[in-house]
């Protein structure tokens, strides 16, 4: 199977934090005809914490937290409400989907061979490659569609009009991934996706608690808190910018091409971040590329290299890079980049996709 070379993850990453509880209750309206719309989805975004309207379309949540609160129902237009505590103090919500407008989307009409081959890509470019991954399954797979990518040869996007249901028998999640695209470039292998997420346990989650843990440490969950954290060297993180020099031929080489070398220094997180008092978020430049090199081998690392798809599987840890696509990337104070898009990654992490994902009200028990 061919690695991927780049990956972007598009979660919309809120971060939702352990906190005092405060209740959040309302109800959900047709936006037309104010009728209860019963059964619609309420949830913080990328969050365990969500429930679905009664059949009056009413709702209640016992621990609502800052972040985005998500409202949608199938047929309806989705509602996403940047929420803050301090908005509460008793109050009760109404929220009013209008029904969805039926777009003319340019469908691709596959031969079952084709389709078949092309939600293959698509389950293996979701949810990744690893042990997590294939532990996980799309119950409703069938309701993807493709369309055209523009005119980006040997490309193509997918979208879904329902809720992808990924049971992860790995972590204990039963996933609810409202897929608002897909991208694959078959050629260079860069992919993307970006949608909301709601996670519910899959039974008793002392179950879960190791394998949680394990596909904690060493993800870029627990990469971006501690380097927000300013404990790297602790976690077990060493960063190093990486330039990629041309070397022109010597006087002795001739019909000789220039070549390409690497050159990497370390540096500090410190020398990267520049925090913004105002909105207690981070901004964080660097020019070139960023590596991280993970000192400690993490527990998908075995999966990967039994299955011949890791290249370093004989050294300690793992080693990533990250690419901008911006001038910077704003990090919220709990380490979460607040707009993924400008970011991505190859090396080790791009195998981490969907099934690897955590909850972000996710914190690993005190030991």
């Amino acid at each position: 199977m061919k690695s991927f070379i780049a990956n972007i993850i598009c979660c919309s990453l809120l971060l939702m934090v352990a906190q005092a509880q405060y209740p959040i209750s309302g109800k959900v309206l047709n936006d037309e005809n104010d009728s209860p719309i019963a059964g619609a989805s309420v949830y913080f975004n990328n969050t365990s914490i969500g429930t679905i309207t009664s059949s009056n379309g009413s709702f209640f949540l016992p621990d609502a937290v800052n972040g985005e609160l998500i409202v949608s129902s199938v047929g309806f237009e989705r509602l996403i409400y940047t929420f803050n505590l301090a908005q509460l103090k008793g109050k009760s919500f109404t929220f009013k989907l209008s029904p969805k407008q039926d777009l003319l989307q340019d469908v691709l009409i596959l031969p079952d061979a084709t389709r078949r081959k092309y939600l293959q890509l698509f389950q293996e470019n979701f949810l990744g490659v690893t042990e997590e991954a294939a532990s996980s399954k799309i119950n409703n797979i069938s309701s993807v569609y493709f369309v055209a990518a523009g005119t980006e040869k040997n490309s193509f996007k997918a979208m879904a009009d329902t809720p992808l249901t990924i049971i992860n028998n790995k972590l204990g999640y039963r996933i609810r991934f409202e897929l608002v695209s897909f991208y694959l470039n078959q050629t260079t292998g860069q992919t993307s996706f970006y949608g909301y997420t709601r996670y519910e346990a899959l039974g008793n989650k002392k179950r879960w608690v190791k394998n949680r843990e394990d596909a904690y440490y060493g993800s870029t969950l627990h990469f971006f808190r501690s380097f927000i954290g300013n404990n790297l060297e602790a976690e077990k993180y060493a960063l190093y910018i990486v330039r990629t020099d041309t070397i022109p031929p010597g006087p002795n080489e001739t019909n000789q091409l220039p070549k390409k070398m690497d050159v990497a220094w370390g540096v500090k997180a410190s020398d990267l971040i520049k925090k913004d008092s105002t909105s207690e978020s981070y901004k964080v430049i660097w020019k070139h590329k960023l590596m991280v090199q993970y000192l400690k081998n993490p527990s998908g690392k075995a999966y990967l290299r039994s299955n011949r798809f890791l290249a370093d599987g004989a050294q300690i840890g793992f080693r990533s890079y990250l690419h901008l696509l911006a001038d910077s990337i704003q990090v919220d104070k709990y380490g979460i980049v607040v707009d993924p898009t400008v970011l991505y990654f190859s090396g080790y992490w791009v195998y981490e996709k969907a099934a690897n994902l955590l909850p972000f009200n996710y914190y690993p028990e005190k030991k």
